[in-house]
């Protein structure tokens, strides 16, 4: 079965040094990075480039983003992306597929769910424009989490820090992207803990849901929890927080490096 639809272009993809830990393999942060590329490119291409939507007092701002991961990224590699909106409701709610290759091996794939806001992030409906820009092609297979077996209620870590002003995305708050860096930090310092290396954690899937904006200079809040257990590998909990509002939730499945 095609598991991509053959009409989406391909955008070529590459991550800098930077995206790779002590044994040359990319973060998975960095992992979405680069399908956050391949979707702006492939906005871009339609004649939607960042600029127009500054221009048109809108964006559009993930809410819920889900990746599987086939095998780590290694550094160096050569990846090309492609990317096909697959579902609208509302004018104002887009599903989005991304899947990363190398040559013709699936690398990762996810699925997005994204709002589309006026810069002032009040929701807005889509015009006649965006619909003949972004054609729906529906009928593929969107990504989902591994279902796992759940564990007794764990302990909770957490860890606090102040978002950098030069962390800042284009729209003035911290990238969906950094949650799973943040998720990931936490994932690290639960095994660390217990004695084990982190710099062995295989990215297998995750799954982040989106409820308020972070910007410059919060104190942030990080709870990880191990959850249960996947196909051999651990899976995870999160809640990442300003204070009492609870700005995402997630779920990531890790493995150990064999």
């Amino acid at each position: 079965m095609n598991t991509v639809p053959p009409e989406t272009l391909t955008f070529p993809v590459s991550l800098q040094r930077h995206a790779f830990g002590p044994r040359l393999v990319a973060r998975a942060g960095d992992v979405w990075r680069a399908m956050q590329d391949v979707v702006v490119d492939q906005s871009a291409s339609v004649g939607w480039t960042p600029e127009r939507y500054v221009q048109a007092n809108t964006m559009f701002v993930v809410r819920t983003m889900t990746v599987r991961h086939h095998r780590e990224v290694r550094i160096g590699e050569a990846m090309l992306g492609r990317t096909w909106p697959s579902r609208a409701r509302r004018q104002m709610l887009f599903t989005r597929q991304v899947r990363l290759f190398a040559g013709e091996e699936l690398l990762a794939g996810a699925s997005q769910e994204w709002a589309y806001l006026s810069r002032d992030l009040q929701p807005t409906r889509a015009g006649p424009e965006i619909f003949e820009a972004f054609k729906l092609i529906e009928g593929y297979p969107e990504v989902e989490l591994p279902s796992f077996v759940s564990q007794a209620d764990q302990k909770r870590h957490v860890f606090d820090f102040t978002t950098w002003h030069g962390w800042m995305d284009p729209h003035g708050h911290a990238n969906h992207a950094a949650y799973i860096d943040y998720c990931d930090e936490g994932v690290a310092r639960v095994v660390a803990e217990e004695g084990g290396d982190p710099q062995r954690l295989v990215p297998v899937a995750e799954t982040v849901h989106f409820r308020a904006a972070i910007g410059a200079g919060e104190l942030v809040t990080v709870e990880t929890k191990a959850a249960g257990h996947a196909q051999g590998a651990r899976v995870f909990e999160h809640r990442i927080l300003t204070g009492d509002r609870v700005c995402a939730t997630g779920t990531t499945v890790r493995a150990a490096a064999t």
